[in-house]
């Protein structure tokens, strides 16, 4: 309770991009002045409404054009919101459809923390006609306005600077060279690149449709880059002398140029030190990183008129199969429905949650005379918006939003005492509060909902009610919606000690894919399928993304000493994790090419990896005792046995077999690795107590 009280004061230096908040607030100026011309305060706090919930759906981390993400907000906020206004007819039965909106809502998280957003404030659109429409006539003169303020927030979005086409794409793929950058400065965590920002660069690619990508090809080029360069620095603590600072430094002027579309410059010094650079490790990675400066460069020039266009499909598209949006969303949305998984029962809390927070502000009003009466969905937004898949941002958000609404009613209130606010100062003073919650959308909850609750005040005080029952109301219902959101996560938990051992288990299944895929095509050239190795690379890449979101979220858990695995054990076993992917890359980068770099003796290897493989699994699904780390025993008499470590050859100039002796190096490092990974699950005492509970 202590950390996530302390979390929910904490402030973040984060905003989102400039250029976004003033669309957002000029559409808001423009609500208020139209609404200003019509003379009618309800057209004014519709617009304004409509414009302002809109605008920030733009605000959330889009991956998609601005201008779409506008449409598609509008359309689906004034959608809901015509539906509420039939929906009041129903009474109390309107709270089973909200149960089914609201489970929707939080199952739309599986598209990702932006869309799940989205979907809260599609809802809240329904709950505002639903608890306001006194009548249809009402209820559909309401929607029209809040269309409108959505259609300025749209046309907002047209407005220039334009900026370079697909700026999610550049984004993500800045993130991507940045991270790389960090990696190869030794920054990063655990020695291995994060795997999340490969994943969010990946996503936002697939989201281009196949007529754009022709012009994007560049951008599918530099990912492919990304892959070979994060191959190549893996090669890192086996090197010699690495230049670290010059490759960082040549990273980072990727990531720039993407993120301003104009030419960074690599220094002088940085260009020769990597141009005088040799070695195994040179050899791998100078093309890839000589590959992205020129494609990077060849996206900055296609900016000018003078500078080179696309001519036809480019090659490197093959590698990006164009799956339909709509199809790839439906199957993410299908997985997460699945009980069992988190998302499911996160869905599960906020149906529950909303629809009780709808009930309860309902049934208690407008709190015996010391509130707004019709406002009930105050509550059951707020239990909506508090309710996160984990326990540390569900209880953060659950001190933060109260807090801030308290102070932000008290503030308004405080300020609209003296007698001299006129409707057209209150009018100013409500743009000027949308605007601040622009600015600190991304800053923390607590200021956020300071300000939202402010300009609520005042915004329901241009239409004639008592400031005083708002400043209360607003409150009273935020407290009421964060403790039933608290409440709801407690009786339906979910605790990611629970979750870690299937994690590392479904790891492990994909590592012996791989593994199996892998050993198996050192025996021939061409018996590796790409496809199958990039799929299996995007699921391994996906768990551990899991695996370290479940770790993160164990810190913060009430019972997370009750995990298999004590902290230092995990991230051991996160270190022997990274290991094994690091074996992986290396045995990709083997792959015969030619008839004499095959190894034949490699077969009955691949085999040992996917028994040991699967009887881990098995073991952590199962919450069996984990099996011995007997894989460097086994592959020491496979490799005598089947002649692996005979490395004479009479056909080599130094009477050596290079190849089979790459091979032989490379297989007793992934045998070892995943000895050291089994030794690791299995080192601790509570673990082998866990495993007899579980089994039990």
């Amino acid at each position: 309770m202590g950390r996530s009280f302390r979390a929910a004061l904490t402030m973040e230096r984060v905003l989102s991009e400039p250029g976004a908040i003033v669309r957002a607030v000029l559409a808001v100026v423009a609500a208020a002045v139209i609404g200003g011309l019509t003379g009618d305060p309800l057209a004014w706090v519709m617009l304004s409404v409509g414009a302002f919930i809109c605008g920030i759906g733009t605000l959330l981390a889009p991956v998609r054009h601005r201008a779409v993400n506008a449409f598609w907000m509008g359309a689906g906020f004034t959608l809901a919101a015509l539906a509420g206004v039939w929906l009041h007819q129903a009474g109390w039965w309107f709270l089973i459809a909200l149960a089914v909106l609201a489970y929707l809502a939080g199952l739309w998280r599986a598209l990702g923390v932006a869309p799940g957003i989205r979907a809260c404030l599609v809802v809240i659109g329904c709950m505002i006609t639903a608890d306001l429409a006194a009548t249809v006539e009402a209820g559909l003169v309401m929607v029209r306005w809040m269309a409108a303020g959505a259609a300025l927030t749209f046309a907002a979005q047209l407005l220039p600077p334009y900026g370079r086409r697909h700026p999610a794409q550049r984004k993500a793929l800045a993130t991507l060279y940045g991270s790389l950058a960090a990696h190869a400065r030794g920054e990063s965590a655990g020695g291995y690149p994060a795997p999340a920002p490969f994943t969010a660069a990946r996503r936002a690619l697939d989201l281009l449709p196949r007529f754009a990508r022709p012009g994007a090809a560049p951008l599918y080029g530099l990912f492919v880059e990304a892959e070979r360069i994060r191959r190549a620095l893996l090669l890192a603590p086996d090197t010699p002398k690495v230049p670290r600072e010059e490759i960082a430094a040549a990273l980072d002027s990727v990531a720039r140029t993407l993120r301003t579309s104009h030419r960074d410059s690599l220094a002088p010094h940085a260009v020769r030190t990597l141009e005088a650079w040799h070695g195994a490790m040179a050899e791998e990675l100078l093309p890839s990183l000589n590959e992205a400066g020129r494609l990077v460069a060849l996206w900055a020039d296609r900016g000018h008129p003078e500078g080179p266009h696309p001519e036809g499909p480019h090659p490197v598209l093959d590698l990006f199969p164009a799956e339909h949006p709509t199809r790839a969303g439906l199957r993410r949305l299908w997985g997460a429905a699945r009980p069992g998984d988190p998302l499911f029962a996160h869905a599960l809390r906020v149906a529950i949650g909303t629809t009780a927070g709808e009930a309860a502000g309902r049934a208690l009003g407008d709190f015996w005379g010391h509130g707004l009466p019709g406002h009930g969905f105050w509550a059951a937004l707020t239990t909506m918006l508090v309710l996160f898949p984990d326990y540390g941002h569900t209880f953060a958000r659950g001190w933060a939003r109260p807090i801030g609404s308290i102070l932000g009613g008290l503030a308004a209130w405080a300020v609209l005492l003296p007698a001299w606010w006129t409707p057209d100062r209150l009018v100013v003073a409500a743009v000027v509060l949308a605007a601040c919650v622009f600015l600190t959308l991304r800053v923390g909850q607590l200021a956020l909902n300071f300000f939202i609750t402010a300009w609520l005040v005042v915004l329901i005080t241009r239409l004639g009610k008592a400031s005083d029952l708002i400043a209360w109301g607003r409150p009273a219902d935020t407290l009421l919606g964060a403790l039933i959101g608290l409440l709801v996560f407690t009786v339906l938990p979910t605790y990611h000690h629970d979750r870690l051992s299937a994690l590392v288990a479904a790891w492990a299944d994909t590592q012996r894919r791989l593994l199996n895929a892998l050993v198996g095509g050192l025996t021939e050239p061409g018996v590796v399928r790409h496809e199958e190795i990039d799929a299996l690379r995007s699921r391994s890449r996906h768990t551990r993304e899991r695996l370290a979101a479940a770790v993160a979220a164990v810190r913060h858990e009430p019972h997370g000493h009750r995990a298999r695995w004590s902290a230092a054990e995990i991230e051991s076993i996160q270190r022997s994790i990274a290991d094994l992917n690091r074996c992986a890359s290396q045995l990709y980068a083997a792959q015969p090419r030619r008839t004499a770099d095959a190894v034949p003796e490699a077969a009955e290897i691949a085999a040992l990896f996917d028994d040991q493989l699967t009887a881990l699994a098995d073991a952590l699904d199962r919450g069996a005792p984990i099996p011995a780390a007997t894989l460097r025993a086994s592959f020491d008499d496979s490799a005598r046995r089947g002649g692996l470590t005979d490395l004479a050859d009479h056909r080599s100039p130094d009477g050596i077999a290079h190849a089979r002796a790459r091979a032989l190096t490379l297989c007793l490092r992934t045998a070892l690795a995943v000895d050291t990974f089994t030794t690791g699950l299995s080192s601790s005492p509570a673990a082998e107590r866990s495993s007899y509970a579980m089994a039990r």
